[in-house]
């Protein structure tokens, strides 16, 4: 025999959610009822729950097709005369069902009977919320005017959701509002005055506040006025009035996320259909920039930001939505930043499964985003562009918790720094990345340094990522932090490895000799930067040391540019004060002069990961390097290890490795093996795991 009542429930990913769910369900007082559930492609472990805890539900999977194909799947499966429908996070009070079941007038089989909800939130704790007054008969107008009619909390007669033709899968969300409309124009509803059920928010709720939905809420009220029967039995001033205010709300929320141009746009149509103050004020401070959020320029790709349909509640990293400053990545294309920002972005482009990625930075950075251009068009990442000095905005940040992030990026899960930016969220977990702790474990290298915006950026972080144990270890003994709280991830290199064949090297060092002016036949290369930590002055003294033991025409060649703080050892070297040394200056491509050295000799005082070392083992290069910081750890077996304080260590390395050729090809081929354990790819993969853990997924 056919149940009275079916309870029908949509679901995705919600495993957790759904139990508390059917709970709530099979604690009814009215018990003729059935249980249909589809589960609209759930990757988690929804039908295992389900078989675990034995729950008398008809199930039907199938592959993902929405929230609204779910439901008309639903009103296909469904046996009961009624159908009360109930999403999987949401909870029915026990007398729900019978509430509604008395409430059927009698002889009156096509009535829908709908009821209130309460708040809650992910805990099921209640939620403040104003009540709206409910209506019963032909509710056409005001229903118009208000939604206060949910999927939920409602009592359908299943055939004449059948003869209505279901919902419309076109619209990614107010599917349901959208049939309730037309079904109020031929059938009456019955309100309850008592909650029926919990609604419980989220920031996985399909019908969360954006712009897409807010235009999606706005197309389904003036198509159903327009084209679908509305006219007949709404006035033309109400409509407009409703209209207007709908599109002043789509306005507010483009200006959230940042669409200048579109929300001057919608607020002029609102205009146009009803005069409001409101809609005038937003109109001058979208068209001025006085909001935060208009702070950030949209136009620099040409496009607005790509619209972003809320997900389901589920399981999946591509639900999740991560903001990265990237303002520190692209100051600098020679700094750390640089390469492991956007390292970072191609090892979440090798990935099949990544989060959306909103990327921002001040405008005059811009121009200098080209290599994101790339990931932008591949739709992997959004970039905005800040209208406001960045300096200034976390000057401000720093004593005001005003404006929140997420006016100036829209709504997100997690924040991503890169270096000290920390601005206040509302409530969003903050994730730093440390790179090293030099101007702790050095300070005597940098006697100006400024470390406030850092500290201050330490003491905000939620969680941390280190790039290795060393800077772990670092980072909590400067600073007290609980190993817990910072996870170990690593860099990688850009330079895919490779190896020149003789006669390749022989035209390679041709072309170098002539671009340094000097004959280099046999040679060793230094990586040196602004940063005295890098120890260039101690290698050439300790070159110049072993020179006299050293086959002839070997050279040095020193790349990158020179330490700020060594002004007349800067000098010396670009005048060729130094026997067989050489300063190539910066250079836009390491591969060859790494490919042909015989070693790189990198005795640097301190690092938090060293690049260079993966770099030179890509190109099939030895290494000699410091063993102190990370550089051990990276390096592992397969470099020659110096005292970087000690000219007579680096100079003796020098000797044995340009005399010795076994050890000097064992270290190369240590070195392939080495590199293939540091890839983009992986770290992204490690980065993710971190991004799950903050997301509770």
């Amino acid at each position: 025999m056919a149940p009275n009542v079916s309870v029908c429930i949509p679901t995705y990913n919600r495993e957790g959610f759904l139990k508390e769910t059917l709970d709530s369900v099979f604690a009814q007082t009215y018990k003729d009822f059935e249980v249909v559930i589809v589960d609209d492609g759930s990757t988690d472990g929804t039908k295992q729950m389900l078989e675990k805890f034995g729950y008398n539900v008809r199930y039907f999977w199938q592959e993902n097709a929405g929230d609204a194909a779910a439901r008309n799947k639903l009103i296909e499966l469904a046996r009961g005369k009624y159908i009360s429908f109930l999403d999987s996070d949401d909870l029915l009070y026990p007398d729900a069902l019978e509430k509604m079941v008395e409430a059927i007038p009698q002889d009156a089989e096509e009535t829908i009977v709908y009821g209130p909800y309460v708040a809650i939130d992910e805990q099921g704790n209640i939620l403040q919320r104003r009540k709206k007054k409910l209506y019963s008969g032909r509710i056409t107008r005001h229903l118009f005017e208000d939604i206060f009619i949910h999927s939920c909390g409602s009592l359908f007669p299943r055939k004449i959701l059948a003869k209505a033709g279901g919902f419309d899968t076109f619209l990614p969300v107010c599917s349901d509002y959208d049939l309730w409309l037309k079904l109020s124009l031929e059938h009456d509803f019955v309100g309850v005055q008592k909650p029926v059920f919990k609604r419980r928010r989220h920031s996985g709720n399909i019908s969360m506040i954006s712009f897409a939905n807010r235009s999606t809420e706005y197309s389904v009220l003036e198509k159903f006025y327009f084209n679908g029967g509305g006219r007949k039995v709404i006035p033309h001033r109400l409509a407009m009035t409703r209209l207007s205010k709908e599109l002043y709300r789509v306005a507010r929320s483009a200006i959230r996320e940042s669409m200048k141009t579109r929300a001057c746009e919608v607020l002029r149509k609102s205009l146009r259909q009803h005069i409001s103050l409101k809609a005038i004020l937003w109109l001058g401070i979208a068209q001025v920039r006085l909001h935060p959020s208009l702070w950030i320029s949209q136009d620099y790709f040409g496009q607005e930001p790509r619209q972003r349909f809320p997900v389901k509640k589920g399981k999946s990293i591509s639900d999740i939505k991560v903001v990265m400053d990237f303002n520190s990545v692209l100051i600098n294309k020679f700094s750390g930043f640089y390469t492991f920002g956007v390292g970072l972005l191609e090892g979440f482009a090798r990935l099949q499964e990544r989060p959306e990625l909103v990327l921002f930075c001040s405008s005059r950075l811009a121009a200098k985003a080209e290599e994101i251009r790339k990931y932008e068009k591949q739709q992997i990442v959004q970039l905005k562009t800040l209208t406001v000095k960045m300096q200034w905005l976390e000057n401000f940040w720093n004593h005001f918790n005003y404006p929140k992030l997420e006016h100036l990026t829209g709504d997100f899960d997690i924040y991503h720094c890169h270096h000290h930016l920390m601005p206040p969220t509302n409530g969003k977990p903050r994730l730093m990345t440390v790179h090293d702790l030099r101007r702790y474990k050095l300070p005597q290298l940098y006697p100006k340094s400024k470390l406030g915006f850092f500290e201050t950026a330490v003491k905000r972080a939620d969680h941390f990522l280190a790039v290795s144990q060393s800077t772990k270890n670092d980072l909590c003994s400067v600073f007290g932090i609980e190993e817990q709280k910072v996870d170990i991830i690593s860099h990688a290199t850009e330079i895919e490895p490779f190896e020149y064949t003789a006669e390749q090297k022989n035209g390679i060092i041709t072309d170098l000799s002539k671009k340094l002016g000097q004959q280099i036949d046999n040679y060793f290369v230094v990586i040196s930067s602004p940063d005295s930590r890098k120890n260039i002055s101690r290698t050439v003294e300790a070159f110049q040391m072993a020179q006299k033991s050293l086959p002839e025409r070997f050279k040095l060649v020193v790349i990158g540019q020179l330490p700020k703080r060594e002004k007349e050892f800067a000098g010396k070297l670009k005048a060729n004060f130094y026997r067989d040394v050489f300063w190539a200056g910066v250079v836009d491509d390491l591969r060859p002069w790494l490919g042909c050295a015989k070693a790189l000799v990198f005795a640097s005082l301190y690092e938090g990961f060293g690049i260079p070392i993966l770099e030179a083992f890509a190109c099939g290069t030895a290494v000699v390097a410091s063993n102190c910081s990370s550089m051990p750890e990276v390096a592992g077996d397969a470099a020659l290890y110096v005292d970087p304080f000690s000219i007579e260590s680096i100079a003796d390395a020098i000797v044995k490795i340009s005399s010795d050729e076994r050890a000097r090809q064992k270290l190369i081929s240590a070195g392939r093996e080495r590199n293939k354990q540091f890839t983009w790819q992986r770290t992204a993969g490690d980065v993710i795991r971190v991004y799950r853990k903050l997301a509770g997924i």
